[in-house]
């Protein structure tokens, strides 16, 4: 091997950022001494091109892929992550969403008030998320200064994090310190710039006189914004008819107060008609979808082949604390479910790229990271595998390999025959309150998250690794 050069070989995933996901059953990943990607691509081509000696490239622990980006995730919520709807009634005033968030949410998050329980929490968050495989996204903090400089000192620069806005409907000591509001943003966008995200948790919680200010910040110091948009039916009715009565929508509330100038982060956008989805695609906004937690809600199912029609970007989120697990591999295998039988876009492949290639982009990171391409970091992860030799193909070594899933379980719930897929199928079209259907789903997905969680070997990051994984394969 010439000087300088690493590499790794095995089976190689490459999401491509046009569309699709280049497979080498045999494949090698080089780097230099630098970290940076000097070639990617079929063993047989690339060693003989750099003088590759077989007996001095180490083999790969598993399945070889870019790392993984969650763009939407509650670094506070993650001490009760699976149990963001425990002891909630059935069906609740105002919906299930807006009931956990004042039984169970609201106090892990005052929690973090105090900086040694913040920096606690934000060290087991960096930890998990990393033996998942994922290096980066963007994150909710909490309303306190803080606990937000805290997440940012201790992330890697991959992650950006929100200190949140709320004014309305929480605990007293979750209100946002407005007199002090401005020179909190001010002294954490000087230390941290474009990372850190003005958050709006969402219209239910945050007035047009708190949104309009955290606006006006955001464009001072040239941040984004992150949010919350149409979850839940009883969340939209009470934005609409009660709260918000004069706005025609929804998304018109954060439109007219300016968020949807701020490229922001949208999360959910579930219950989006054809006139908000118009003004979201008129913006730079981002979705992130998240299947899993909109699955264990009961909220709906996203409008996946809409929000492509319209050119949206979008990417697969775990919304932890409302999902069990920080693995995007559950996201993956939710996705292919819920959109089974509705949407031809819903294939592994596309599943894959959505949790690489195109939050990185979402997040600005696509010149660095998400795909293999020669002068970005030299930087994967090794995922097992549960098959007895190398997946032939991309689809087989997504769908079996690094989700253990089947094309016979995919066919089961595009069919929406069985139990399962036939609750799905009422989870798109009605949305599901407590009960058998949504019990039914709550234990596949639950069994799903048990089974996926912590699956990657190994992480490396620009020739360093990170983190590793002795458990057996």
């Amino acid at each position: 091997m010439s000087a300088g050069l690493r590499a790794i070989r095995g089976p190689v995933l490459n999401p491509s950022p046009a569309a699709g996901v280049d497979y080498w059953p045999d494949g090698v990943l080089v780097g230099d001494d630098r970290g940076r990607i000097v070639a990617a691509g079929p063993w047989h081509e690339v060693a003989p091109r750099l003088n590759l000696d077989a007996a001095g490239v180490p083999r790969s622990l598993g399945i070889v892929l870019p790392p993984l980006f969650d763009a939407h995730i509650h670094i506070s919520q993650h001490p009760i992550r699976g149990r963001f709807a425990e002891n909630i009634a059935a069906d609740p005033p105002g919906g299930r969403l807006l009931a956990s968030l004042e039984q169970n949410v609201f106090p892990a998050e005052g929690r973090c008030g105090s900086p040694a329980h913040a920096r606690q929490v934000v060290a087991a968050f960096a930890a998990d998320t990393l033996a998942n495989g994922v290096v980066g996204g963007a994150a909710y903090m909490t309303v306190h200064a803080s606990a937000t400089r805290i997440a940012l000192e201790q992330l890697p620069d991959t992650w950006s994090v929100g200190l949140v806005l709320t004014n309305g409907r929480c605990p007293a000591y979750l209100r946002t310190d407005e007199p002090a509001l401005a020179d909190d943003i001010a002294a954490l966008a000087a230390d941290f710039g474009r990372r850190l995200i003005v958050t709006d948790r969402f219209a239910v919680s945050v007035d047009t006189p708190l949104r309009t200010r955290g606006v006006a910040l955001a464009r001072r110091h040239g941040l984004r914004m992150q949010t919350h948009l149409d979850e839940q039916r009883a969340e939209k009715a009470l934005v609409e008819r009660t709260l918000y009565p004069e706005a025609a929508s929804y998304t018109d509330v954060y439109a007219r107060d300016g968020l949807l100038d701020c490229e922001p982060i949208l999360a959910h956008c579930i219950h989006v008609r054809p006139e908000e989805v118009e003004m979201i695609a008129a913006t730079a906004s981002s979705i992130a979808h998240c299947p899993v937690s909109n699955t264990l809600l009961g909220s709906g199912v996203m409008p996946l082949d809409v929000v492509r029609a319209a050119g949206i970007p979008h990417a697969l989120c775990t919304d932890v604390g409302a999902s069990p697990t920080t693995s995007l591999g559950c996201e993956m295998a939710q996705f292919l479910k819920v959109h089974a039988g509705s949407s031809a876009a819903a294939t592994p492949e596309e599943a894959l790229r959505l949790v690489t290639v195109a939050p990185a982009r979402i997040l600005g990171l696509a010149d660095r990271l998400g795909t293999f391409a020669p002068g970005m970091e030299w930087s994967f992860i090794e995922a097992a595998w549960d098959m007895a030799a190398p997946p032939a193909t991309a689809r087989e070594a997504i769908l079996g390999g690094l989700l253990g899933m089947t094309e016979a379980d995919l066919e089961a719930w595009r069919q929406g025959e069985e139990p399962r897929a036939a609750a799905v199928r009422r989870l798109r079209d009605e949305g599901l309150d407590w009960g058998p259907d949504l019990a039914l789903l709550d234990a596949d997905v639950r069994a799903t998250a048990a089974r996926l969680e912590h699956r990657i070997r190994r992480v490396t990051r620009a020739g360093i690794i990170m983190a590793e994984s002795h458990r057996p394969a």
